[in-house]
């Protein structure tokens, strides 16, 4: 959905101009002008309806990073099942994994592959799905992890951690270990090397839960 298309979700909820406007912190006249297609030049503005859908701003823009699957709205809502309280969290790659860690409320539209039932907890939780051997045996290409960012890696932890250049698609699924003192990412396939975590480095999430192929 583009800008547009969130502007008229809006007003079809019940706000006036007037009230978006001032809720989102623009003009009146820049959600008139949206709605005869006269997008706004400025960056700043998009960037103050991005904080307001709660999305990254080049998405808002482009609709979504290259390849981008779909744009999904993300709810808190639950519904009951023999498992206890099932809801739907996103399926990303791991180039889209900055939409749920950068801020500390999750957006309110995501660019996702899917969106994946589960009773696993935590309001920014997201899945990815393994793309390597690095962690065999307990980890297989092609399976899914769920990983919560709202809770730090320690010792004998399964994470995710960004690229040692701050890109996301560069992240690692590594077992966090403390050696002498340093932070070791740790395969678990002899194949691979250790590698020092270094303090650039930010833990995007810890591994909750891993959903096994069948």
């Amino acid at each position: 959905m583009d800008l547009k298309g969130l502007v008229h979700r809006e007003l079809g909820e019940g706000l006036t101009e007037e009230e978006l406007a001032s809720a989102v912190g623009v003009s009146v006249r820049t959600i008139a002008n949206i709605l005869v297609d006269e997008l706004p030049p400025e960056p700043a503005i998009w960037e103050t309806f991005a904080r307001y859908f709660r999305i990254h701003a080049d998405f808002l823009r482009s609709g979504g990073p290259p390849h981008a699957e779909e744009l999904f709205e993300l709810t808190e809502h639950t519904h009951p099942s023999p498992l206890g309280p099932m809801r739907k969290v996103p399926l990303l790659r791991w180039d889209q994994i900055d939409q749920m860690v950068v801020h500390e409320q999750p957006p309110r539209l995501i660019n996702a592959k899917a969106m994946l039932e589960t009773d696993v907890p935590g309001r920014r939780t997201f899945a990815l799905q393994i793309r390597d051997d690095s962690m065999q045996p307990l980890f297989n290409e092609g399976e899914i992890v769920f990983v919560n960012p709202e809770l730090s890696g320690e010792h004998g932890h399964y994470v995710v951690v960004e690229s040692e250049d701050g890109g996301p698609e560069g992240a690692l699924l590594r077992q966090l270990k403390a050696i002498g003192g340093q932070a070791i990412l740790h395969p678990l396939n002899r194949r691979y090397e250790d590698l020092p975590i270094t303090k650039q480095q930010r833990v995007l999430g810890r591994v909750v839960r891993l959903r096994k192929n069948l």
